[in-house]
């Protein structure tokens, strides 16, 4: 009988929508890289939160709705998108393969919250401060986790990253509209995108992972489809009692579906296995292909190599030739200077020997001369 349903389980597990959530969108990168038990403890510590976010809201928004009379259709309307909208955004932002995405989008997305309801479009929104200080207390835990989660400047770092970043991604009304950050904070960070892919861990850490979001399924499911409902018979013509049968249908679907998970342990191993043989070719072809781009990698990184090689090999040849010319100049000018030098040394002794030639014909000669002509004219005188 279970075999007979396998089929129909399997496509209920993995097709059934979350309202729009792809909660049950699984990617499949390694079967044999475990998680860290730091990631362990982020995925489980913000699933936690979680659950506490979900109650918290749901309490703040009932007690808000007691404000207003029943037939109030736009605060009932608010109230209800209040809820819708929060908790789906939410379980966008933890429910994420990546601990650390999670940990991140779920701390932006509860800061943004938090600056809506008190700082921003929507703190007049409602007659009570339920909203605000659900939204204050919410910031404080995740802020708490965070920083027991991530150490030192890691911590004060993101807590900066997620202040500006919801400053700067506000939300504007109460479509919450999410914007992921966990991008932005790689970027901030100088974190390449190639090394922040996470894997989904060991075949029990992937299931244990599947096992949540199932969990999750079974639990919200019926609670936004009953606020949905009720968004839509406070804006429409529906009766009360076509809601009420509809609700019921839901409901007792639900029921059924979280009953059989919860009393079939065998057929969840069953699961289990039938999943380790599915997924097991697919994640043979992707070694398969690791291996191959790896090898490929390889081969250009020696192409690479010899390339490198090759123009160094030539630039030190361009180098030493250069370097011969250079000398070459070197030692003609060398020798230039060298002649130079010899001649102006050589013209600079013939001046110096002609100078001293004349020094010595002008001490010892010039007196002679000079007595030889005096003598003449004194003989000249005497003669007359």
């Amino acid at each position: 009988m279970l075999l007979r349903r396998l089929p129909v389980l399997w496509l209920l597990a993995f097709v059934l929508p979350i309202s729009g959530c792809s909660l049950l969108e699984v990617k499949i990168d390694s079967q044999t890289t475990p998680l860290t038990q730091q990631e362990l403890n982020m995925r489980l510590m913000t699933r936690e939160y979680t659950q506490q976010f979900f109650a918290q809201v749901e309490q703040a928004a009932d007690a808000t709705a007691e404000q207003y009379d029943p037939q109030d259709k736009l605060y009932q309307s608010y109230v209800l998108l209040w809820k819708i909208n929060a908790e789906e955004g939410l379980q966008r932002s933890s429910y994420q393969v990546s601990p650390m995405a999670a940990l991140i989008d779920s701390w932006v997305f509860t800061e943004q919250m938090n600056q809506f309801f008190n700082t921003g479009a929507g703190q007049e929104l409602f007659v009570n401060d339920d909203a605000k200080r659900v939204s204050t207390e919410l910031a404080a835990d995740i802020n708490k986790l965070a920083k027991s989660l991530l150490k030192g400047a890691s911590y004060s770092q993101t807590q900066k990253f997620v202040s500006e970043f919801a400053s700067a991604h506000p939300f504007e009304d109460l479509s919450f509209i999410r914007t992921p950050a966990y991008r932005a904070w790689l970027e901030a960070n100088q974190i390449s995108e190639d090394e922040a892919v996470s894997t989904l861990g060991t075949m029990p850490e992937a299931l244990g992972d599947v096992s949540d979001r199932l969990s999750l399924v079974s639990e919200q499911t019926p609670k936004l489809m009953t606020w949905k409902a009720q968004l839509i018979a406070l804006n429409s013509s529906i009766s009360g009692e076509q809601l009420t049968q509809t609700l019921q249908s839901l409901q007792a679907t639900s029921e059924s579906f979280q009953d059989f998970v919860e009393n079939n342990p065998q057929y969840m191993e069953d699961l289990a296995r039938q999943m380790s043989i599915q997924l097991e070719p697919l994640v043979q072809e992707i070694d398969q292909r690791t291996t191959q781009r790896i090898e490929q990698l390889s081969l250009e990184r020696e192409a690479l190599e010899k390339m490198v090689a090759r123009e160094r090999a030539e630039i030190a040849l361009i180098i030493s030739a250069e370097r011969e010319r250079f000398t070459q100049d070197i030692d003609k000018v060398s020798q230039d200077v060298v002649t130079l030098a010899v001649d102006k040394l050589v013209e600079l002794i013939k001046s110096t020997i002609i100078y001293f030639i004349l020094f010595i014909v002008a001490i010892f000669f010039a007196p002679l001369g000079l007595g030889y002509l005096l003598g003449r004219r004194s003989a000249a005188k005497n003669s007359q």
